[in-house]
């Protein structure tokens, strides 16, 4: 199994933290962002390769970091092209930018570089091992889901995603969608075929809204709380207490 780590966004909603030093390379309790997420990731046995997409802009600083990461197994930095924030690539083709440089048949998991866990992965992986369908990992929302904030997730009783709304304005669900997700090999060729279509390709969650009307995908919970996304200052002074703790 491959782990494929989408870090090509340029974060301007941070600046001036941002402007000269990618978000997922942020200091947080004297470490970068990344550096926490891959510790979880390869805490997962099964994995044994990583992927990094970053953008032109900020290919040199992950090559720094990579080679500063002490890890077990190889980690490659792949360049999406993207200078600035105007002409993004889009965490979707990112994606399957990330996928190709892999073996054709290899099962991912897909992350987000600027998101923080505080919840160990292996039960997920071995449940998605044995079941062998597409997982997103969601987080119930204490309080509702706020209006325009994240990806809304309506699931049956067996946990098989029925509906995916990217940010919507009424909310109707509290189940929340992640950039946190484990892909079977098959996805890969319905990633291809979603890439081609050449729209909606900025929110990964576009995507598993996709994926669900071709195919059985379902979500697996998480506590809320063990989760940062980095996304604004707030979030990221929370996690630098938490973390320094």
């Amino acid at each position: 199994m491959k782990a494929i780590a989408l870090a090509a966004g340029f974060a301007t909603r941070l600046y001036p933290l941002t402007k000269d030093r990618p978000k997922p390379l942020l200091d947080v309790a004297g470490r970068p962002v990344l550096s926490w997420l891959l510790d979880r990731v390869l805490a997962v046995p099964d994995i044994d390769e990583v992927v990094v997409v970053t953008n032109a802009r900020f290919h040199a600083d992950f090559e720094q970091w990579r080679d500063d990461y002490a890890c077990h197994v190889p980690i490659r930095v792949i360049n999406d092209g993207a200078t600035n924030d105007t002409d993004p690539v889009g965490a979707i083709r990112d994606l399957a930018l990330g996928w190709r440089a892999l073996e054709p048949n290899a099962d991912v998991l897909v992350a987000a570089g600027d998101n923080l866990l505080r919840f160990a992965l292996e039960p997920y992986v071995d449940a998605f091992l044995r079941a062998g369908t597409p997982t997103l990992l969601a987080r119930r929302l204490q309080g509702g889901m706020p209006p325009g904030r994240f990806g809304e997730i309506t699931t049956d009783e067996t946990g098989r995603i029925t509906r995916f709304r990217e940010k919507p304005k009424q909310p109707e669900s509290d189940l929340a969608a992640t950039c946190l997700s484990l892909l079977p090999a098959p996805t890969r060729d319905l990633l291809e075929t979603y890439v081609a279509r050449g729209r909606d390709l900025d929110a990964p969650g576009n995507f598993i809204a996709w994926l669900a009307q071709q195919t059985e995908v379902h979500a697996a919970e998480f506590d809320a709380a063990d989760m940062f996304d980095i996304g604004n200052k707030e979030t990221l002074e929370n996690a630098r207490r938490l973390f320094r703790g």
